[in-house]
């Protein structure tokens, strides 16, 4: 989070637009490796071996806005994992507009915002109970099959 702020800052007039694209992508990417980091910790446990990193490389960015999007799905979650659920879409969709979508204009007030959301969710996220945030996990990395 401190990268994407320091992008809206590297300018000491008006931050230039590729900073400002690139500051919301640094957000969504924050927000993908706290669930990334997350699963890996809490489906193998804090040791950075083979099987942490394959957990934490198994994240996929459209499987895990699929997941955070079902919303049938989200409502068993508490409220800080289904706002950091809704986050996550928010600026995924963000994050390909800013890196594929280059017409649009941004605008320092708008990022900032972006930015603050991002940790937001987070902190959110890493308030949530263990149990709970495990249970998330499996939920975005693995496809449920029917009963």
């Amino acid at each position: 989070m401190e990268t994407a702020r320091g992008l809206t800052e590297l300018s000491p007039r008006r931050p230039s637009q590729a900073n400002l694209r690139r500051a919301v992508s640094t957000a969504y990417y924050a927000v993908f490796h706290c669930l990334a980091g997350a699963a890996a910790n809490l489906l193998v446990g804090k040791r950075r071996g083979a099987a942490w990193h394959r957990v934490y490389r198994a994240l996929e960015h459209g499987r895990a806005k699929s997941a955070c999007g079902h919303k049938q799905v989200m409502k068993r979650f508490q409220p800080e994992i289904q706002y950091f659920a809704e986050t996550f879409v928010i600026l995924q969709d963000a994050r390909h507009r800013a890196d594929y979508a280059l017409e649009g204009r941004y605008y320092k007030l708008d990022v900032l915002a972006d930015i603050d959301q991002a940790e937001n969710a987070i902190a959110h996220f890493e308030q949530t109970d263990i149990p709970h945030r495990r249970d998330f996990a499996t939920h975005v990395l693995f496809r449920r099959r029917p009963s």
